[in-house]
């Protein structure tokens, strides 16, 4: 199991540091930077899918489609949200324009966001129906990251 997510990590390291770059420019392979668990990475970005799918098992609730968006208030909420509904138009621009690397800027961009997020916003919480909120943002988040590294050919791990 070490070995298969080793390979995954490494992998997605190496895929995400060539694919972040526009094709257009000029870079340099750094390997030590590529498989970083901070910065500009694909492990980066898998940590993140990682860390959601923690805190969503740790929840004892279910993820419900049904809850009250206008329990979401804190500026990193809104902020999340913002960057969800920039989804769609990052895979429609990538795909016109031949711009792979607009897809791993906005994951790093979400995963950013969703760190601070994050840092000031407890997801589980005694207020559970905010809980629920945050619970359904945070899938929304992990839902984007899956979506945009199996485009990039990277594949996620739920834990790491």
């Amino acid at each position: 199991e070490k070995k298969r997510r080793a390979k995954i990590i490494g992998m997605g390291a190496l895929n995400f540091f060539f694919l972040k770059f526009n094709l257009k420019s000029d870079f340099v392979f750094n390997p030590k930077e590529s498989i970083s668990f901070e910065g500009e990475t694909g492990p980066y970005i898998q940590y993140c899918f990682a860390r959601i799918e923690s805190i969503i098992s740790k929840s004892k609730l279910k993820i419900d489609l049904e809850i009250n968006w206008d329990l979401l208030i804190h500026e990193t909420e809104i902020n999340l949200i913002k960057q969800l509904n920039y989804f769609p138009e990052i895979i429609e621009q990538a795909a016109k324009k031949y711009d792979i690397h607009l897809i791993p800027q906005y994951l790093l961009t979400l995963c950013q966001i969703f760190n601070s997020f994050y840092s000031v916003c407890p997801v589980i919480s005694d207020n559970k129906k905010l809980e629920k909120a945050r619970l359904l943002l945070i899938k929304c988040v992990q839902i984007n990251i899956k979506i945009g590294l199996t485009i990039l050919g990277i594949e996620t791990l739920d834990k790491m």
